[in-house]
């Protein structure tokens, strides 16, 4: 009679050696990044797909994360929290209001053409923002949310006298601003083939013509 081989048990998963834990966390996220950014869907990204790209299992991506959301949304937050530095590292050394919105407006300009993908996740997604949605972390000197860095640097060119002629809201022109700028940033990197005008002119136009300009300006 054959004896019967008992069953092999499998050996318990070594601890990874202290910090490849957290580096393996970062490759997670990266990978999801990438693919958020060539999908531009969230709907089309699994975290076992996220796991193929970043070279593990998927049980080790649940080692990090406990859903394929938790995941996203840890990806949407490092993302957020790029772009929020991006706009405090372009406004936060000068003092003048209209120049910090001048600035900003280049700062959101090249970070949307530099990294298409990542700019993606951000605004060219479904993927829940808001009251509705998830939180996602942001810096905190960023004064809480990157939309609230903008509507800041709104509220500073209304208190330096800009007169707008569509209201003195500054959530509604921060709004306005930010609609305006994805228009110019999610099609001139869509439609690159197209004879676009000189991209910075026409980000410099959005200011002048929402009237977030110096009182004394001719323009």
């Amino acid at each position: 009679m054959t004896p019967v081989t008992p069953a092999l048990e499998h050996a318990p998963r070594q601890r990874n050696p202290r910090g490849q834990g957290d580096r393996l966390r970062a490759e997670l996220i990266e990978a999801a990044l990438g693919l958020l950014g060539d999908t531009g869907d969230p709907e089309q990204v699994s975290i076992r797909g996220v796991a193929k790209a970043a070279g593990v299992s998927a049980t080790a991506a649940y080692r990090h994360f406990d859903d394929r959301d938790a995941l996203l949304n840890a990806a949407c937050g490092q993302c957020f929290e790029e772009f929020a530095l991006s706009m405090l590292e372009a406004t936060g050394p000068l003092e003048d209001p209209f120049d910090r919105l001048h600035a900003a407006g280049f700062a959101y300009l090249n970070y949307a053409l530099a990294d298409h993908g990542h700019y993606r996740v951000l605004f060219s997604n479904p993927m829940p923002v808001g009251p509705d949605g998830p939180e996602f972390p942001l810096v905190p000197d960023a004064a809480g949310t990157a939309f609230q860095q903008l509507i800041a640097l709104v509220q500073g060119c209304l208190e330096a006298g800009a007169a707008p002629t569509c209201g003195d809201d500054p959530t509604y022109l921060a709004f306005q601003v930010w609609s305006w700028m994805h228009g110019i940033c999610d099609l001139a990197a869509t439609h690159s083939a197209l004879p676009w005008p000189d991209l910075e002119r026409m980000v410099s136009d959005v200011q002048r013509a929402l009237g977030l300009v110096r009182p004394d300006s001719d323009t």
